[in-house]
């Protein structure tokens, strides 16, 4: 497991699976590919774009550090974790231009990404309550 927001997906599917995995690194993906639209994004004369990878860069060091913390600390970090998560995709949503060509390609795979994420989340609740498991295919 990645192990970001300092929790995994335990909560929503009652058995480790491949799609519980899959969600997880979908969700891990999407802040470094808002980095990367906000460095294309700045390299294409936009200054937002400094403002979006510094803000990536804050969250990840947020997210990805290895601090054990009490339970009641731990529930507090992954509620902001998640709301700095949604947070950073509006950001990006906000602010998403489509004029160049390669911001087209990167804002168009951050799209797909949330599409993806999307339908295994689908899939993968409605398999865990219709009672299916990875061994049953």
């Amino acid at each position: 497991m990645l192990g970001l927001f300092g929790a995994d997906l335990t909560i929503l599917f009652e058995h480790p699976s491949l799609w519980r995995s899959l969600i997880e690194a979908l969700v891990a993906a999407l802040p470094f590919a808002v980095g990367i639209s906000g460095f294309i994004s700045w390299r294409c004369g936009d200054k937002w774009g400094l403002s979006l990878i510094a803000w990536v860069t804050l969250y990840l060091i947020w997210v990805l550090q290895p601090i054990a913390l009490p339970l009641q600390a731990d529930v507090v970090v992954r509620v902001l974790s998640v709301l700095g998560w949604f947070w950073l995709i509006g950001a990006w949503a906000r602010r998403a231009m489509w004029h160049e060509p390669r911001l087209l390609v990167v804002n168009g795979g951050i799209v797909g990404l949330m599409i993806a994420l999307f339908l295994v989340m689908a899939i993968a609740l409605l398999r865990d309550a219709l009672g299916l498991d990875s061994s049953q295919g």
